[in-house]
């Protein structure tokens, strides 16, 4: 009777759950999704260290025609392999993907005297600032409240005006100044309306950052401070079109990005038909969740199988989803009166007037209001899809459910 070691390629992903076990080949994309208990069984000896990634089938195994057949099947996909155990001396060591973190916040963050270390490289987590200099603005646009909760986007407040001060800004840029952050936005309310906004451009251009203006498109006017930098147009509907077209023939296109902001198939249709007459190369069109388009999104914006892999995963994207956000990670907003969020949806984690950015930044990793939000509440963590599927969005916590698919579990 032959015996042979049977193990999986080093590059296939598995994810275990309780009836379950998916094998996903993270270079061609192959996946193969089992329920068989026997084959299961087979795949969690080999995640067992003293196995080291291979275990030893005979021929007895394969006159089970179900283990037959789902072993054939990873062979065939080029997926695993067999090999006689008379052909090796000894028996053979297969690496296979687990994910081990030496610079884990879980692993530091109960030591005191460890968290000093970690210290040193906090500066690099921060790859965009959202700083939100104003809340004024009288175009009281439907839902205003809830477009920046979801998307960057302007927004404003009825019962009282506040404008970031210079001078924090002044503290912002500072601390900035040798970071290697990539994006800063100035959001507000309109920004233009911002009293200190020629003297924020004086320190962006001292500061050698470039600065990205959010501002609704019925705002937009020539304003000298944004001639020189980025342009994020923010549309909402219905679209007023003689204005729209007005700003686009007087805006720098080569600078400007449209946002559409979309909340259903008629907004989808006029959104195209603009973007087609006026040929506009730059834009995205983000779904928008009102409390009343529900439908919309369960057609538009939930996934089903086909979504989630549409594209080849690998191991190193499977991974990060395992341990943060990556729809959130290395973001934070700045607030007028100084607060500072590290996610629109979430508690005040600072204030400029009285924190550094580097405490502020140390404290989310630790405290993890959204940085490191992951697909670990129920039904996801059931899903065999579980760390595949994006990283949990802004849709999910306005809308109140953590997975907005259509897979049954």
């Amino acid at each position: 009777m032959k015996n042979y070691w049977f193990a999986l390629k080093s590059h296939i992903y598995v994810e275990f759950k309780t009836k379950f076990t998916l094998l996903y080949d993270t270079v061609s994309g192959e996946r193969i999704e089992s329920e068989l208990e026997e084959g299961n069984a087979l795949i969690r000896q080999m995640y067992e260290p003293l196995n080291l990634g291979v275990v030893s089938v005979n021929e007895t195994m394969f006159t089970h025609s179900p283990l037959k057949e789902w072993i054939e099947e990873i062979l065939k996909r080029n997926m695993g392999d067999l090999t006689d155990e008379a052909d090796l001396a000894q028996k053979p060591v297969r690496l296979i993907p687990i994910l081990n973190l030496q610079k884990d916040i879980d692993k530091f963050k109960e030591n005191e005297n460890s968290l000093l270390f970690f210290e040193k490289d906090v500066s690099k987590y921060l790859l965009e600032l959202n700083i939100y200099v104003n809340d004024v603005c009288d175009k009281a646009c439907p839902h205003c409240d809830l477009l920046c909760k979801q998307t960057h986007c302007c927004t404003a407040t009825q019962t009282y005006h506040t404008e970031l001060s210079l001078q924090h800004l002044q503290t912002v840029f500072q601390q900035l100044q040798y970071w290697p952050i990539h994006t800063i936005n100035i959001l507000g309310g309109d920004v233009l309306h911002y009293s200190q906004l020629e003297q924020l451009e004086e320190l962006a251009c001292q500061y050698m950052k470039e600065l990205h203006y959010y501002l609704h498109y019925k705002n937009y006017q020539l304003h000298s401070p944004l001639e020189t930098q980025k342009i994020e147009l923010i549309v909402t509907f219905p679209v007023d079109e003689m204005q729209f077209e007005k700003v686009y023939t007087s805006i720098h296109l080569e600078n400007t990005r449209f946002h559409f902001l979309i909340e259903d198939e008629a907004q989808y249709i006029q959104a195209e038909k603009l973007i087609e007459g006026l040929k506009i190369e730059a834009f995205d069109m983000t779904p928008i969740f009102t409390g009343a388009n529900m439908s919309f999104f369960e057609e538009n914006v939930y996934v089903d199988k086909d979504d989630i892999f549409f594209k080849i995963f690998q191991i190193r994207e499977i991974f990060r989803n395992k341990k943060l956000n990556s729809n959130f990670f290395g973001m934070l907003h700045l607030l007028p009166h100084g607060e500072i969020k590290a996610n629109m949806n979430t508690r005040t984690i600072g204030n400029i007037k009285e924190d550094e950015l580097v405490d502020i930044i140390q404290k989310e990793l630790i405290q993890n209001t959204a940085w490191r939000k992951i697909r670990d509440s129920h039904p996801c963590n059931e899903c065999i899809y579980q760390f595949i599927c994006a990283s949990p969005s802004n849709y999910e916590e306005i809308i109140g459910r953590n997975n907005l698919c259509h897979i049954d579990i």
